[in-house]
């Protein structure tokens, strides 16, 4: 990995959140981005696809949200997953995924905007993996998440520990519970993060949210 590779993509906190800017983001960084979250050890995905292995069966459809170019949907495949659907805003991101051959289909999509152009009850499970930082509305975001998974099936979020609070996750949960759109609920310890990355460090961290639908 370059040192530019490193300094050109290191002020995470301060790409703006409208969906336009960040495909244009992730669009400049698609080529090295593997090597940069390698270097960073970003091993999110990894934790994320062995839980989801734990709460479904190999063979079920899965929704990779937000799949960049692909490091959840290999780590899936590593898991045992078989099907494994993939959107993203990005395109150039979407042109690295599919070069892997993890996803069965692959869609661009601009999650700010919901509903998303697929079916309800599609899925059996779905993870979003890094990328709720750019989801502000978080309870149309989970609702949309819970409207594209059959009822049983479970989906797998991560969220930063500075956001957790701040877009209130424990309330919109309880809510969504109450409401009968989620079953079970687990949310997880604060964990590491962007370990190697300078500006995040040890000091930010993110909570892994599963939960049945």
């Amino acid at each position: 990995m370059d040192a530019d590779d490193v300094g050109e993509h290191a002020g995470l906190s301060d790409i703006s959140r409208d969906s336009g800017d960040v495909a244009r983001y992730y669009d400049d960084w698609a080529d090295s981005y593997d090597r940069t979250l390698a270097e960073w050890r970003y091993e999110l995905p990894d934790r994320v696809a062995v839980q989801l292995a734990s709460w479904l069966d190999p063979r079920s459809a899965v929704l990779d949200a937000g799949c960049g170019t692909g490091l959840t949907g290999r780590a899936l495949r590593a898991a045992g997953f078989g099907t494994i659907d993939g959107i993203d805003v990005s395109p150039r991101s979407i042109e690295a995924s599919a070069a892997h051959g993890a996803y069965r289909q692959l869609t661009e999509v601009d999650m700010q905007r919901t509903p998303f152009p697929l079916d309800a009850d599609r899925y059996d499970g779905l993870v979003c993996v890094g990328v709720l930082t750019y989801l502000p509305d978080t309870m149309a975001t989970l609702t949309e998440f819970a409207r594209l998974v059959r009822p049983g099936g479970t989906v797998i979020v991560t969220q930063r520990t500075d956001l957790f609070d701040e877009r209130r996750f424990p309330e919109h949960l309880a809510a969504l519970a109450a409401d009968g759109a989620l079953g079970e609920v687990t949310i997880g310890e604060p964990e590491p993060y962007l370990p190697g990355n300078a500006e995040f460090g040890e000091e930010l961290l993110v909570r892994r949210i599963a939960y049945r639908v």
